[in-house]
């Protein structure tokens, strides 16, 4: 195309339009006039997490996140396709696995099925959904992100998996992976080509780390840091992921300024999806009400570890919600996981003490699509 009248005009190839759907439930699209091939987008629903408190020693697992698949279809004028958007796990509360996302699907095209929900006793990680296609051109496919498994530690919640994405694979949250340290959570995967990592861990008590972007990991914050700044969330390129609360130090601190979330981008394709990760909260032995940062679209909801009431933050577009863990023994308080962004998995939660109680964040409804 030679001008930008001519590259929006009606003869432009997946320009002019577009139809979202982003919550659970069922549609039909009507083909419109003049249209003989539409680009489909499908992805299914983000499995909830799951809850562990009440005295129990168990993991909060975040949810896996639903699969993903795209095609260009042969259509015809005034043809009707059913059109059905997964609905989203819901998280477990107090020692209840989290459930499972519902699959979503463009006709008999384009199928994605949704994440498993996490699991509060195993010591696996929760099965991604995965997409299929039928009938079309340029078929693309890919699996959701899973949470990070746990390992020989207690009270700990990682974040829920990405959804699939048209890069690749999902991203899984981080391993909680220690040998004699507890009360860690791991942020939710992220629309990214980011590897699953490991937090390093060797000993000792309370860690996290703040949300990752699209393009970079979040910072992880680790005990007996010297700063009383919270760690920054992984940029999403074009986007700067949100930044790190600050405490007043001693003893009972309250923020001095909560975290903020990721930045966000408009984006018309999926793979034009550039959001930050959410600011991250530190533990310094004190606080009250704790509140990580949302990611941006594309961008993991931050994790939090600490005492009292912990919230973490939720996932934008297609990312995971963070972990939550409550150290508080000795009275009845609260840790709530991170909801998942469309597609992904809602993040775990745990707390100590037999009057505690958790709420796993519940998995993103699916979406589903349509260019013409």
């Amino acid at each position: 195309m030679s001008t930008l009248s001519q590259f929006f005009s009606n003869s432009g190839r997946f320009r002019n339009n577009r139809r979202l759907w982003l919550a659970s439930g069922s549609a039909t699209f009507v083909v419109p006039n003049g249209i003989s091939q539409i680009l489909g987008v499908v992805i299914g629903g983000g499995g909830g997490g799951a809850a562990a408190g009440s005295g129990a020693s168990y993991y909060g697992f975040g949810g896996a996140g639903g699969g993903y698949a795209q095609g260009v279809i042969d259509v015809t004028p005034g043809q009707s396709i059913a059109v059905t958007i997964g609905a989203g796990g819901a998280g477990g509360v107090t020692n209840q696995n989290g459930s499972a996302g519902a699959t979503s699907s463009l006709g008999s095209y384009l199928s994605a099925t949704g994440g498993a929900g996490g699991n509060y006793t195993a010591g696996t990680a929760p099965t991604a959904g995965a997409g299929s296609t039928s009938g079309v051109s340029e078929a693309f496919t890919s699996t959701g992100g899973t949470s990070g498994a746990a390992n020989a530690g207690y009270y700990q919640a990682s974040g829920g998996g990405s959804s699939g994405t048209p890069f690749g694979n999902g991203m899984s949250s981080s391993i909680l992976q220690n040998n004699s340290s507890s009360y860690a959570s791991s942020a939710g995967g992220s629309w990214a080509c980011l590897a699953q990592r490991t937090m390093p861990l060797t000993g000792g008590s309370y860690a996290s780390e703040a949300g990752h972007g699209t393009v970079s990991y979040g910072q992880f914050w680790l005990t007996g840091s010297t700063t009383n700044q919270g760690p920054n969330g992984g940029s999403g390129g074009t986007t700067q992921g949100g930044s790190g609360s600050f405490f007043y130090g001693g003893s009972y601190s309250v923020n001095v300024q909560l975290p903020s979330n990721g930045g966000a981008s408009p984006w018309w394709f999926p793979w034009e999806i550039s959001g930050g990760g959410g600011g991250g909260l530190p533990y310094n032995g004190s606080g009250y009400l704790n509140i990580a940062g949302n990611g941006g679209p594309g961008g993991s909801g931050a994790a939090h570890s600490g005492i009292y009431t912990t919230t973490a933050g939720n996932g934008g577009f297609g990312a995971g919600g963070g972990g939550a863990v409550s150290s508080q023994n000795s009275s009845t308080y609260f840790a709530y996981g991170g909801s998942g962004g469309n597609g992904a998995g809602g993040g775990g939660a745990a707390a100590q003490g037999s009057s505690n109680y958790t709420y796993a964040g519940s998995g993103g409804p699916g979406s589903v699509i349509i260019y013409w």
